[in-house]
């Protein structure tokens, strides 16, 4: 039986205690385990003012930014998609 470290089991229990207006998953790829485009599921949530990124929906390697680290992103994303 192996246990989850844990920082997993507390990014898996924000994002279980999140109300579904606070998490979206967004179909995403990921180059190091390939597979088809859309295939990797990312899960973005909302949790005490940060945001959460969890590739692959499995808590193991959980991405948080506080309110300026977001706002670099969105800015990024927003001049990236222009």
């Amino acid at each position: 039986m192996t246990s989850k470290a844990p920082a997993a089991d507390l990014a898996v229990a924000r994002t279980e205690r999140s109300p579904t207006e606070h998490r979206r998953v967004i179909p995403a790829t990921c180059a190091l385990h390939r597979g088809p485009v859309g295939y990797t599921n990312l899960m973005v949530s909302t949790s005490n003012a940060t945001i959460v990124l969890d590739p692959h929906v499995a808590g193991c390697c959980v991405i948080t930014l506080d309110q300026a680290g977001a706002g670099a992103l969105r800015d990024a994303l927003t001049q990236w998609l222009k």
